[in-house]
């Protein structure tokens, strides 16, 4: 396997998860919030270098969780 195909793999994988930005609208929470979430374990945030994102997986249960009665 070559540099180049790891990138792609890496560059594949990134699309589609969300920034902590996004995740912070969708769960109208502040951004530091989200790191919070995310260092409790309740959202799933991989990293690709200096880049962090969040699963949409994760997010969506996240809301399902607070939408529980």
């Amino acid at each position: 396997m070559t540099a180049l195909s790891d990138m792609s793999d890496a560059g594949s994988r990134v699309l589609g998860m969300l920034t902590t930005p996004e995740v912070a609208v969708r769960l109208k929470c502040s951004q530091r919030k989200v790191r919070r979430l995310a260092d409790a374990g309740e959202l799933v945030r991989e990293e690709f270098g200096q880049l962090v994102r969040i699963t949409p997986e994760s997010v969506a249960a996240c809301e399902r969780r607070r939408d529980a009665p």
